[in-house]
């Protein structure tokens, strides 16, 4: 009887060996295809940030906005400009300090604006595709129900849901139910692959892409406010 308990229980503990280490390795699959999808290691892991320019229509504004950004992956830098009928700004997050120029003046951030830069910098997803090429030590993620979420020197930032090619649907900051990003259709942008628009719940906010180009080492954009 002890012998056959211990044949049980030898075998019970290889099952449930086994179980515990499938999701490490369904994980580990879910992040292949993910990076697969989006146009491979090779060319996340050497990127040093991108530009973008994309087109947003939202109904707080009659008129849709042309947005362009530049975005460093190492530092917490970000820069956007907008153009539209009235309007032309540029904002900029300049690692501890941000500023915005419209109408040829200059105003530098309060701390509060600084910091909500700051927080937002470390989870944009294209961000976190270079962290996953590159194997950042400090980049953690666990995976459930076909969403990967992310976290940051144990700060979660982002979470990104996949269908079954690996293919990114949707993103978002908080719980899956609230600022959500819901993705479009993957276009090639050069050598990556990414969503053609972002859409919001409510249809109240949408962001159509037009171009995206990874920058490659070393880039030289200012992220300096521009001289009195």
């Amino acid at each position: 009887m002890l012998r056959q308990l211990s044949v049980i229980a030898f075998f019970l503990s290889i099952y449930s060996s086994a179980f515990a280490q499938e999701p490490s390795g369904q994980l580990q699959t879910e992040i292949d295809k993910m990076l697969e999808a989006v146009g491979g290691r090779d060319v996340w892991r050497d990127a040093t940030g991108f530009t973008m320019s994309e087109i947003l229509h939202s109904d707080q504004r009659e008129l849709p906005i042309l947005r362009e950004y530049w975005v460093d992956f190492d530092t917490p830098r970000i820069m956007e400009t907008a153009k539209a009928v009235g309007l032309r700004q540029t904002r900029a997050l300049n690692r501890d300090t941000g500023w915005t120029s419209r109408d040829g003046s200059v105003t530098e951030w309060e701390a509060e604006t600084v910091e909500g830069w700051k927080s937002f910098w470390p989870g944009i997803p294209t961000r976190i595709f270079h962290l996953l090429a590159s194997d950042d030590p400090s980049l953690s993620v666990t995976w459930r129900d076909g969403v990967m979420d992310f976290t940051i020197d144990g700060q979660r930032v982002v979470w990104i849901a996949t269908n079954e090619e690996g293919i990114p649907v949707a993103y978002g900051r908080e719980n899956r139910h609230s600022d959500t990003h819901f993705l479009g259709k993957m276009l090639a942008y050069g050598d990556v692959n990414l969503w053609s628009e972002a859409i919001e719940p409510g249809d109240d906010w949408r962001v159509v892409m037009i171009d995206y180009t990874l920058l490659k080492k070393p880039h030289t954009i200012s992220f300096e406010p521009p001289a009195p």
